[in-house]
């Protein structure tokens, strides 16, 4: 990997890392994930009951669960505030030229402020899972991760950089509010689409058509299912059954993903900075 790739992946988090709003939720985030193991421990007996360990470490696993699904939500909102900002501040700053002077393709500093804003998501992420685990797990007094815990974590990292690609990819195209509420909308519907569309037998795609139907059904077939992967987390996370085809909603991730990636790729090429 180039030194500069590797350079500017780290101006992008260092950069990112200064945010006050960054240092806002991560002290909210420890204090809140503090207040409630100092809520568990305080009514540890309660949530025990007559089971004993066995019940007090379920208890503490579904606690678990939940506390990360809450986590998983607020990772959404910094990923998208984050992706909006990391290109926006450039152009706003008036330093994207010096940028784009360097020995660096507008390909290489594309994906290079991905993968930078990416990892301080994911480094937020990581802290907030791993601070909920040890401290829920002293108040429980007993180890509460499962591996089912790890798995939703990296499945929720590929949503994650999903998300940050389509913040990115609006705030090319219009303002910062603009691309904010963009990336807002655009991911509650495809949520809608995916909730309705995924269970829908085919034969019932195309019956009693409306205007808003016809707008799910382009919104499910022609934007990333990024739900597909939150769906899956959730069903790690709490134990959940999937009634989907795996295979067909990985599969249009990938392409649909990818032709995304691409143009936002040309965008970028093309772009008058």
């Amino acid at each position: 990997m180039k030194p500069q790739y590797i350079a500017l992946i780290k101006d992008t988090f260092y950069k990112e890392l200064r945010s006050k709003t960054l240092i806002f939720i991560f002290l909210a985030t420890t204090a809140s994930i503090v207040l409630g193991h100092l809520i568990l421990t305080a009514f540890n007996n309660d949530l025990g009951g007559a089971g004993g360990v066995n019940n007090i470490g379920l208890a503490g696993v579904n606690v678990l669960s939940i506390n990360f699904r809450i986590l998983n939500s607020i990772s959404f909102i910094i990923a998208t505030v984050f992706g909006v900002s990391v290109f926006r501040s450039d152009f706003e700053n008036n330093i994207i030229y010096q940028y784009l002077s360097f020995p660096i393709s507008r390909t290489e500093y594309f994906f290079s402020r991905i993968i930078g804003t990416w990892l301080l998501v994911m480094a937020y992420y990581a802290y907030a899972y791993l601070l909920s685990a040890i401290l829920f797990s002293l108040a429980f007094k007993t180890f509460i991760l499962t591996p089912m815990h790890f798995l939703s974590f990296f499945i929720l990292g590929v949503y994650l950089l999903l998300v940050i690609f389509i913040s990115i990819f609006f705030s090319l195209i219009m303002n910062k509010i603009g691309a904010l509420f963009a990336t807002f909308a655009t991911c509650i519907a495809a949520a809608i689409s995916y909730g309705v569309f995924s269970v829908l037998p085919l034969s019932e795609t195309f019956s009693q058509m409306s205007f808003f139907k016809l707008t799910g059904f382009v919104v499910y077939y022609l934007f990333p299912r990024i739900s597909f992967l939150d769906s899956i987390s959730s069903a790690l996370l709490l134990d959940g059954k999937l009634d989907i085809n795996l295979w067909q909603q990985s599969l249009h991730l990938i392409v649909i993903s990818g032709a995304y990636v691409y143009l936002a790729n040309r965008l970028v090429n093309r772009k008058d900075f």
